[in-house]
């Protein structure tokens, strides 16, 4: 499947849902700009270089001072460790408590929970400005990865599930990707079942509904 294709679909999506979630808007970005835009941060042009030069820069000044400095921290350590570790371990408890959405907006981790996508998938929804945030060339790289009877649904299921979950993380309910999953699995079934057949959702092949979940869903 071709990059402009799979960009004709992602935004055919987003316009058609564009009624129903005002401000909704898609996000074109580089491999380096949906890394540093998952970790918060803004991107910076050079931004290796300019990291290495402040680590050279701070190596140098540290190197005269570091003998004097370590026995100085020594000598005013106590049992829990020297002043610098008490300092940061007094900053850390300082630190306000993460809220939910900003773990949602970080993206997927390595060791990630039942509750996040079940890999790195270069395509992820940001709540709070309402976008859809796109690196298209390491999703072209995936989805052609698959049988090519699934790649549209599979390109289909990954936008629908990110527009469900901005709907639904808009709402005052818990699990607000889990409450998108189930929303494609039962009116986009093709989709959800494309998806998990290449291991995508997040709920996986384990999880079976029963009860109270079904009573809740339906």
């Amino acid at each position: 499947m071709q990059r402009d294709e799979i960009l004709g679909i992602i935004r055919r999506i987003t316009r058609d849902f564009t009624p129903v979630l005002p401000g909704l808007r898609l996000e074109v970005v580089p491999p380096e700009g949906f890394r540093a835009r998952l970790r918060g941060k803004p991107l910076v042009a050079d931004e290796k270089m300019l990291r290495d030069l402040l680590k050279e820069i701070s190596e140098a000044g540290e190197g005269g001072e570091r003998g004097s400095r370590s026995r100085y921290e020594a000598g005013r350590a106590g049992p829990g460790g020297t002043a610098r570790d008490k300092g940061k371990e007094q900053e850390r408890r300082k630190r306000p408590p993460e809220s939910r959405a900003s773990r949602e907006e970080r993206g997927p981790e390595e060791g990630s929970s039942p509750g996040s996508l079940p890999e790195k998938v270069p395509l992820y929804a940001l709540p709070s400005s309402l976008t859809i945030m796109v690196e298209v060339e390491n999703l072209v790289e995936r989805v052609n990865r698959e049988d090519r009877r699934l790649h549209r649904p599979l390109v289909e299921g990954l936008v629908l599930r990110e527009v469900l979950y901005l709907m639904a993380a808009r709402q005052p309910l818990p699990d607000p990707r889990y409450r998108a999953e189930n929303i494609l699995r039962r009116h986009w079934p093709f989709q959800y079942a494309a998806l998990r057949s290449v291991g995508l959702t997040v709920t996986g092949f384990g999880h079976i509904q029963e009860g109270p979940e079904l009573a809740r869903d339906n």
